[in-house]
């Protein structure tokens, strides 16, 4: 029992118990993308939306919000629901972490690593956290990932078949959250099929455990009512979004084209975090100048397989102040590995964690103090920064005074939690107008038909910056058109604090 409680695992679970406390709450951001993620799964369980049918989504695998609008209907539809699921499946991911360390590291680097990782994407506040994501897709599909990596691992060690199983059952489950980990199924069945052969009944098992979250979703959605129809228009909006011109813009600004001017930028302002945004390469540089070394230790090899597969938006810049941060814990588990393997000094492993650590811990807690603002709602409470809070309480008291459950209200360009929040409902289709989507997803004559055709009751227009995707304001930098037709079928009833609600006229 004593030898248990020095275990650095017991250690690295206090340490996360301990620091949990401090950032409960505090995490997301609520106009942006967090609404999206209570508002879909709520749909889905009261509402009787259908993913991808009549509630778009098309960007993100379906498990996500299958599962939590299952913890809607078990535990209700609250803000903690969802909360305390991230919360489960960050400890996932910092478990995994510290499993896959300790297949490669030894003498307290899995913990340091697990520590890292844990200030780095667990307790960040902004979007790009794992409690609270910009979608749990992501942050399912890591863990998923993390798990799976760790079973391919001992398979590569061990060649005992139900690793394998597991490898593949997780894969598979987190294929069915994010398409973008879909090229680490080659590195797996590289792994199954070449490097240790499966073979004969035990691949077919394999294969089968990789179809079973996949197919589960499908046959989900297929029961709920999804047909060849809605597949072939959501393959539509698909292309549109991967050939979108706005998109370029908004991924060259994170880094994730390659594009030296952008990346000579991200360097530049990104100060201290870009000591990491060049893992990716690094590692791939390892890989080649040390290839025999690390072919001939196979489980090595699998793990830089496994990292640049996911890899694959991130390789020329990992911003780990974006999307990047989830793709670190492994880009930094693999780079320490490659280093020991080649007998790096470990005490200047170590000590560079340590600084990493302290670095992480100061930025957390600096950017805890700007979350100070304390929403309270039915759906329960929430802190975010202050004049987000302000204007999502405006609009909540104002729905919840002056218009009826039954009322349909559009918020633009985006702020679906006070749909969430007031339990009315948004258009599911159009309930996010950014430049991207309004101008190269969906395009505006198509929106600007819809909504003829079908008048919320409201409009309510929020004074949100899209600069990120290279236009600030929406009726202003983008959509005058759109705006222009609001103006003409309604009347302003409300202009405060920038915030403009629009009633139809035969209110």
């Amino acid at each position: 029992m004593t030898k248990f409680f020095k275990n650095d695992f017991f250690i690295l679970t206090i340490i996360f118990i301990t620091v949990l406390p401090f950032f409960f709450l505090h995490q997301g951001l609520l106009l942006i993308d967090t609404g999206r993620e209570f508002y879909i799964p709520e749909q889905i369980s009261g509402g009787g939306a259908v993913l991808y049918k009549n509630i778009f989504n098309n960007l993100y695998g379906p498990f996500a919000y299958l599962f939590n609008s299952l913890l809607f209907l078990i535990f209700g539809s609250k803000i903690n629901t969802l909360y305390c699921a991230g919360i489960i499946n960050s400890f996932f991911i910092v478990s995994a972490i510290y499993f896959i360390s300790k297949e490669y590291t030894d003498k307290h680097l899995p913990l340091l690593i697990s520590l890292t990782v844990m200030l780095s994407l667990v307790f960040g506040t902004f979007l790009y956290n794992s409690n609270l994501p910009y979608t749990f897709s992501i942050s399912y599909a890591l863990s998923a990932f993390l798990i799976s990596v760790l079973f391919l691992i001992k398979y590569i060690k061990t060649q005992t078949p139900n690793f394998a199983y597991i490898s593949c059952l997780f894969a598979g489950l987190c294929f069915a959250n994010k398409y973008e980990f879909i090229l680490y199924g080659l590195i797996l069945l590289y792994g199954l099929i070449f490097l240790k052969p499966l073979g004969g009944k035990n691949f077919i098992k394999a294969l089968l455990c990789l179809a079973v979250f996949p197919l589960i979703c499908l046959f989900v959605l297929i029961f709920q009512g999804l047909d060849i129809q809605d597949v072939k228009r959501n393959i539509h909006l698909l292309v549109n979004f991967y050939n979108s011109p706005i998109l370029k813009v908004f991924f060259l600004k994170f880094g994730m084209y390659f594009d030296y001017k952008a990346i000579l930028f991200s360097t530049l302002n990104n100060g201290f975090y870009s000591i990491f945004a060049f893992l990716p390469i690094i590692n791939f540089i390892l890989l080649i100048s040390f290839f025999k070394k690390i072919y001939e230790d196979k489980p090595l090899f699998i793990l830089v397989l496994c990292t640049l597969s996911a890899c694959l938006k991130s390789f020329f810049y990992l911003n780990i102040n974006h999307m990047g941060a989830f793709i670190f814990p492994i880009c930094l588990i693999c780079t320490i590995s490659i280093l020991q393997k080649i007998n790096f000094p470990k005490n200047i492993i170590k000590t560079a964690l340590v600084i990493f650590l302290i670095f992480f811990a100061v930025n957390d807690f600096n950017s805890l103090q700007l979350k100070n603002y304390k929403l309270i709602s039915d759906k329960g409470i929430i802190y975010t920064y202050k004049k987000d809070g302000k204007t999502v309480k405006n609009a909540v008291d104002f729905i919840n005074q002056n218009t009826k459950n039954t009322d349909k209200i559009v918020i633009l360009p985006e702020g679906i939690i006070i749909n969430y929040l007031t339990n009315r409902n948004s258009d599911n289709t159009y309930y996010n107008l950014n430049p991207m989507f309004y101008e190269d997803i969906f395009g505006e004559t198509e929106i600007i038909k819809h909504f003829e055709e079908n008048k919320p009751d409201y409009f309510i227009i929020l004074p949100i910056d899209n600069i990120e995707y290279g236009k600030s304001f929406f009726g202003i930098d983008y959509a005058q058109n759109f705006y222009e037709m609001i103006k003409n079928n309604y009347s302003l009833i409300s202009d405060k604090n920038n915030m403009k609600i629009f009633a139809k006229d035969n209110k």
